[in-house]
């Protein structure tokens, strides 16, 4: 047997076992736990607040437009009552003319234009005719009106809670 063949396993073994040996190295192992347990900390310094402001926001939108629809909602059965009671002559007070007017422009600010579309077919409804009915032309009634609520508090709901 030669020398160089005599050699070669023993430099294998050689090769293997250092090898095995470089790695985890106890100063390699501190330093990358170190390095990663800084990266983590600044990440959740400077993410938390952020997230933490995304979130607060997107609640307080949400609270924003539950409070508009629940004014919808107490708006139309006072309309919905009062025309109910008496169709030809009901006319809705100034101040409820006010609070619908201040709810027309909550609703514009908060929902997308979809939504806002529903709510304005809704007060088309409710706009004072001479001829006794609902619209400006006095051809719709109660159903239609109550029909014209449900499909805009379905896309106002929708905005605020998911639905399939």
């Amino acid at each position: 047997m030669s020398v160089v063949t005599w050699q070669l396993p023993a430099a294998i073994e050689r090769e293997r076992c250092r090898a095995h040996h470089m790695w985890p190295q106890p100063l390699t192992v501190t330093l990358v736990a170190a390095g990663a347990a800084a990266l983590g900390s600044l990440l959740t310094i400077f993410l938390t607040p952020w997230l933490q402001r995304h979130f607060w926001r997107k609640q307080r939108r949400d609270e924003l437009r539950l409070e508009a629809i629940y004014e919808l909602k107490r708006l139309a059965a006072e309309f919905q009552v009062g025309h109910t009671d008496a169709p030809a002559s009901f006319r809705p007070s100034a101040a409820w003319r006010k609070a619908f007017t201040m709810l027309d422009s909550d609703i514009k600010s908060l929902f997308p234009e979809e939504a806002y579309v529903a709510f304005k077919r809704l007060e088309v409804l409710t706009s004072p005719s001479k001829y006794g009915g609902l619209g400006l032309e006095g051809r719709q009634n109660v159903h239609d009106f109550v029909k014209a609520r449900d499909a805009a508090l379905r896309a106002l709901y929708r905005e605020v809670v998911p639905t399939r």
